[in-house]
């Protein structure tokens, strides 16, 4: 007898390999007929999203030929509208922002939280290392820092995916008088230790760590790590592009004041409306595009796919989302195709850079809400 083709049995064959397992055609092929049955099963699934389909005249979902093809929603649609296409009880994820900005909300049943478990978990020990290591957390501890706070946000689930990957977590920052922030010593002496025995992980916020690495009273601490350690760092980029801070510069000083080799220290992108679908960069290397996904680079005013190296808005095809229509999502970051290239055995590299951000799009991402003097 034929197995039936459901979207869960689709994204569950997909997913239980490495994340750079298919040859080229293979990936586009298998991410193709995923994205069919998500159009029907959203269509069937959540009304609005129903509306929006058939008010636009797209194509048939068994006609549409290429990812190309594919129909996409502005990430910026989910800061207005609660799209939904489950009847489980969610979990509900909200982006990251200050009061005054609205807020993205994702709603999550069990199988798309792990479906996004499952595929965040492979990413990281593909670059990380099948064998666990202890994380050192630059943050406080989620209850110290999340004490008056009822609703998961964005910048905690975020971050709670990151350590699925860890065998310990040691949280390195505590309050201090006045509020300030401090060095927790057991905890630095513990990653020193730690690290003379073998590699560690060190993570956090970009810019809790650029923050980390200038601040004065951080500079009796000697942080040089074994030379086989990981600095993993994500959020947003926007507090550093303003103080003129590129890649490159960061990554040359995190690589000194770490003692780590520039290829080990990863810098994740990813975005609430599609977690668990990350895209990591080694080094100053752009981001790597895994078989869980596809990126399109559109032109800014036509919208038309713009040839690799020419910048324009980026779409983000995901086969992860079933508890809401986030598999086809077009962001307001622009970007760029920095590399492609068909290795030995016949699998595509894709890698992207993302440029900058319109003027007029909310600025958004977990690092870029922190409070200025975070580190005072």
């Amino acid at each position: 007898m034929k197995k039936t083709r459901t979207l869960s049995i689709e994204i569950n064959s997909i997913i239980k390999n490495d994340p750079f397992f298919y040859k080229k055609e293979d990936k586009k092929n298998t991410l193709l007929e995923i994205c069919k049955l998500q159009i029907e099963y959203q269509c069937k699934n959540c009304d609005l999203y129903k509306k929006w389909y058939e008010s636009n005249k797209f194509l048939d979902s068994e006609k549409i030929e290429s990812l190309n093809d594919l129909p996409y929603l502005p990430s910026s649609i989910f800061k207005h509208i609660d799209l939904v296409s489950s009847e489980e009880k969610f979990k509900k994820i909200s982006s990251s922002g200050t009061s005054s900005q609205l807020k993205s909300n994702i709603y999550l049943d069990s199988k798309t939280s792990l479906n996004q478990t499952s595929a965040l978990s492979k990413i990281l020990s593909h670059f990380l290392g099948k064998k666990r290591k202890d994380f050192f957390i630059i943050d406080f501890t989620p209850e110290e820092l999340n004490k008056d706070s009822v609703e998961m946000t964005a910048r905690f689930a975020g971050m709670s995916g990151y350590l699925l990957a860890a065998k310990k977590r040691h949280y390195l920052l505590k309050k201090g008088k006045n509020n300030s922030t401090e060095i927790c010593v057991d905890t630095f002496n513990d990653l020193i230790d730690r690290s003379k025995e073998g590699p560690v992980v060190l993570i956090g916020y970009t810019y809790m760590i650029w923050q980390l690495i200038n601040n004065s009273n951080f500079k009796k601490f000697n942080f040089h790590l074994n030379k086989d350690s990981k600095v993993i760092h994500f959020g947003g980029w926007k507090k550093l592009s303003s103080e003129k801070i590129s890649k490159e510069e960061l990554n040359k000083k995190l690589s000194k004041f770490f003692n780590v080799p520039n290829k080990e220290i990863f810098d994740i992108y990813g975005f609430t409306e599609q977690l668990g679908t990350i895209y990591v960069s080694s080094g100053n290397d752009g981001c790597a595009v895994t078989d869980y996904s596809h990126v399109i680079v559109r032109d800014t005013k036509t919208l038309d796919e713009v040839p690799d190296g020419q910048k324009g808005f980026l779409q983000f095809i995901s086969c992860l989302p079933e508890s809401y229509p986030g598999f086809s999502i077009l962001n307001d970051d622009i970007g760029y195709i920095s590399k492609r290239e068909i290795d030995h055995k016949g699998r595509e590299i894709v890698e992207f850079k993302v440029a900058e951000r319109l003027e007029q799009a909310e600025a958004r991402g977990c690092g870029d809400t922190l409070p200025e003097g975070y580190f005072i």
